[in-house]
């Protein structure tokens, strides 16, 4: 079975679009699932009225009330909410759907990993609302078929009904934040197209983060524009951080596959969407200096570690966010990154402009 890091270190190649003409013998023997998807092997679905099937809640302890030092949690006294929907950490071949109540790896990856380095970036501004869901395995993004499309309908469908639980029993009323890394990207992009966008939920929306995600600049529109300056609010942002060093792959480009305007579709050579989290600002360039903090990608348990000012720079050029590391990037070098890609550093390498941006923004909706 495919060990955890090194499905990790495929999803990174894919996610910056290093890979070369997609996915080969290996790696099919190792993560494809062997039989066609059936809806009815499907693993039992959550019950968002229970605790059990959401990995964040603003009443109880959870990983993403854990803050670096400096910072505060300050859900008890939040005025608006986020949604948060989690990346892909089911790299198994035993089905096209993981269990929401996986153990070992992927909990580990949910539970000690993206709610800690990711959902908690706000718990400064937001009540963290986090679902588990039966979220598609790796392979459905390395060679998108009908059985590809049917396991992310199947994990949407449980983000869907997570939202209406988040909305009708949770949020009573309140603003919130859609935030997502990875896989929670394109739930995210579709939640916004079916769910929110022209509906009187959009009034409510203080933004959307679609981290690390192939949004393509068309999903933006005049309902939900791509968001400008940090404290515009009803809109969205989104990029895919990678080095000067990488090489996007132009076959990826056109293949790969993004949510636009009701389907799943090739992205067919399509610009990525980037906004530098560093100034907030389409197709931006920003120095270290703005760089409010990194949150380290090696952490220990326990509380997080103290952000590094100043640690990188970035720009976004042809769709992706190219990072800039004065010291070469050695508190996130590892083998995930050896081809260029940070797609699970989306989040760590600009934490603290997150963490700051998300309560800006709020603000900003709450004044107006």
């Amino acid at each position: 079975m495919i060990g955890r890091m090194a499905a990790a270190a495929l999803l990174a190649a894919l996610a910056a679009g290093c890979s070369q003409g997609g996915p080969g013998l290996v790696e099919a023997a190792l993560l494809k699932p062997a039989e066609a998807f059936d809806a009815a092997k499907a693993p039992p679905a959550p019950d968002y009225a229970s605790p059990d099937a959401w990995a964040a809640l603003p009443e109880r302890r959870d990983a993403a009330d854990q803050v670096p030092e400096g910072t505060e949690d300050r859900q008890a006294d939040a005025e608006a909410d986020v949604f948060f929907i989690h990346p892909t950490t089911y790299f198994k071949k035993d089905g096209w759907n993981a269990p929401y109540t996986e153990g070992g790896d992927g909990a580990m990856s949910v539970d000690g990993g993206t709610m800690r380095a990711q959902a908690s970036a706000f718990n400064g501004c937001c009540r963290v609302f986090a679902p588990r869901y039966r979220q598609a395995t790796l392979w459905t993004f390395m060679d998108f078929t009908a059985n590809s499309e049917a396991a992310l309908d199947l994990a949407y469908k449980d983000i869907e009904r997570a939202f209406d639980n988040f909305i009708t029993v949770r949020s009573g009323g309140r603003p919130f934040i859609i935030a997502s890394h990875s896989q929670g990207a394109y739930h995210a992009m579709r939640l916004l197209e079916e769910r929110v966008i022209g509906t009187s939920l959009a009034k409510r929306l203080v933004a959307a983060y679609a981290v690390g995600g192939p949004v393509p600049e068309a999903f933006a529109r005049p309902a939900l524009p791509a968001c400008q300056s940090p404290e515009q609010t009803g809109c969205i942002v989104g990029w895919n951080t990678v080095s000067a060093a990488a090489r996007p792959d132009p076959r990826r480009d056109r293949n790969a596959i993004i949510w636009l305007d009701g389907h799943y579709q090739p992205i067919a050579g399509r610009t990525l969407l980037c906004v530098n989290p560093l100034d907030w600002s389409v197709n931006g360039a920003a120095p270290a200096s703005l760089n409010l903090g990194a949150l380290p990608g090696k952490q220990q348990p326990g509380s997080l570690s103290a952000p590094l000012p100043a640690y990188a720079g970035a720009a976004c050029r042809n769709g992706y966010l190219i990072v800039d590391f004065p010291d070469g990037g050695n508190a996130f070098t590892s083998r995930l990154t050896g081809k260029g890609s940070y797609h699970i550093f989306d989040y760590n390498l600009f934490y603290m402009n997150i963490r700051v941006n998300a309560e800006e923004r709020v603000a900003a909706y709450l004044k107006r």
